[in-house]
């Protein structure tokens, strides 16, 4: 099935049933279906805007995103990632790369839409989803008479649903092509791994581009409601949760981290909530731990990635919140275990599946992975070596099946010959109380080869010496993984869905040199 033929049934079933919010505005659940029908009665009638044509939603956080995916999925059509956040000029070469053919956009975003449709030349139509625009016509105008029900009939399952850029803030990245089989899996992961029901009300604060707007799809299809929030401020997220009796939250870490600073943190209603879903980058143990202790048994972990669908491991509050109110240190410091849809393990470089306790690369198995790169047969071919999909992180897995994520091979550092995992160092670092987030990276250095350096950005008005996190780390990891020096930075480079960009960091530090290893 569709993920929008689930939608519809869910639609059916509790057609007066609240659907989404955004601010004062509320849609239920027929409202809701007759806008995505309409939709796909527009696409449509588009003179020649193909069956499987590349649709994009250009826009911030607004309660019709979600339903526009559904609308273009209805329609047999995929649509297309875009992060805002990236420079116009970065976007433009993605969105060509992918062979973009139609555009929704919002009014905020309605200067670059001239630099846009002269770069995009196969793009049919522009429409503005908010409001009348000078730019193209307004969603409602362009909907006006296609207010009837839409009979999509069987569906092909291996046709590409929608396609996602694998990252990249400089250029063209690849880009993964996910067909309706691969959706329809994620949301039986997401059912499994989230806990999402018909009662779950999430707070979409995370861009609807990237996995806020999967997580925000599998709700709609359970029955839940979504509240849609175009944050400026992370105050907003608790004012969100104290309002609409949150119980589904999902930020990266860094997002996290930054409530956690606001002194709100420890007065804030946050009893609805059942759970505070981190993911796209691993958590610092020491933070999850600060974060259930003000929220209470609520802190869970996914982990996914572009080319393999979300969840594919979840940590939940019961695998290492003990009884006793203690924590399983272990189960803590991992990123969780499989979910049922998926077979996550440890690969050597020979492509052999390791044991328990030994480190190799992160591989899966999953309906939900990519159909492939798209126009990159090359690169299909290197991510499924072997017969599993590979992830590029190291990891180890232990006896009870849970997984923990040492590191992206790319990032390790060599020094002095011995491998030092950064991520293993940033979870000290993140540890001691005055951090707010930490960079640990490799830089140049005449003995070492790659020296580890610490970048640190402390929480509002705390303090933190380079002396004491150097000696943190040396007590708990030993030398060879103790920073040589740390540096303090007002603010940390942040990607458009809010990941801590390492390489922007490193980057810094190897200027004008001959080599960047």
């Amino acid at each position: 099935m569709r993920v929008s033929d689930y939608f519809d049934a869910t639609a059916q079933r509790q057609p007066e049933r609240v659907a989404i919010i955004e601010g004062d505005v509320e849609m239920n659940f027929g409202d809701a279906q007759r806008f995505v029908h309409a939709v796909a009665h527009a696409l449509d009638r588009e003179p020649g805007l193909r069956r499987g044509a590349h649709v994009a939603i250009y826009a911030p956080n607004h309660l019709r995103i979600p339903l526009l995916h559904l609308g273009i999925n209805r329609s047999d059509r995929a649509w297309l990632s875009v992060h805002t956040r990236n420079p116009v000029e970065v976007n433009l070469q993605v969105l060509g790369s992918m062979d973009c053919e139609f555009v929704f956009f919002h009014s905020a975003y309605a200067a670059v839409v001239p630099q846009l449709r002269a770069g995009l030349p196969k793009v049919v139509k522009f429409v503005c989803i908010d409001r009348a625009s000078e730019h193209g016509p307004s969603i409602d105008e362009w909907i006006a008479d296609c207010w009837q029900p839409y009979a999509a009939g069987e569906e092909d399952p291996l046709s590409p649903a929608f396609v996602q850029p694998t990252g990249g803030t400089t250029g063209p990245s690849k880009a993964a092509v996910h067909a309706h089989r691969g959706l329809e899996t994620s949301f039986m992961a997401g059912l499994d791994g989230m806990d999402i029901t018909d009662q779950t009300r999430y707070l979409a604060v995370a861009p609807l581009t990237h996995a806020g707007g999967i997580t925000a799809q599998h709700t709609l299809l359970a029955g839940g409601c979504v509240v849609v929030v175009n944050m400026t401020h992370p105050e907003q997220v608790f004012d969100a949760i104290e309002r609409w009796k949150i119980t589904h939250v999902f930020l990266p870490p860094t997002v996290m981290y930054m409530l956690l600073a606001l002194p709100r943190a420890k007065t804030a209603d946050c009893s609805s909530l059942r759970r505070f879903f981190t993911g796209a980058a691993p958590t610092a143990p020491e933070k999850t731990k600060e974060a259930t202790r003000l929220f209470g048994p609520v802190m869970a972990e996914g982990y996914g990635l572009t080319e393999c669908g979300m969840p594919l491991i979840v940590k939940k509050p019961s695998d290492y919140v003990l009884p006793d109110g203690g924590f399983d240190e272990e189960a803590l410091r991992s990123a969780g275990r499989a979910v049922r849809v998926a077979r996550v393990e440890i690969m050597g470089p020979d492509g052999r599946i390791l044991p328990a306790g030994e480190r190799g690369e992160i591989v899966v198995q999953s309906g939900t992975a990519m159909l492939g790169y798209y126009k990159n047969p090359d690169e299909t071919a290197a991510h499924k070596l072997h017969g599993w999909r590979h992830t590029g992180d190291v990891g180890v897995k232990d006896a009870r099946g849970f997984i923990t994520i040492v590191d992206r091979l790319k990032d390790m550092i060599v020094s002095g010959g011995f491998n030092v995992f950064p991520a293993q160092v940033e979870a000290v670092i993140l540890g001691h109380d005055a951090v707010m987030e930490c960079a640990v990276v490799g830089v140049p250095d005449e003995k070492w080869g790659e020296a580890v350096k610490a970048v640190v950005q402390l929480k509002p008005g705390r303090t933190a010496s380079e002396d004491e996190l150097i000696s943190l780390c040396r007590d708990r990891l030993g030398g060879v993984y103790a920073p040589k020096s740390v540096e303090f930075w007002p603010e940390l480079p942040r990607s458009a869905v809010g990941k801590l960009l390492r390489r922007e960091v490193r980057a810094k530090y190897w200027q004008g040199q001959w080599r960047s290893v």
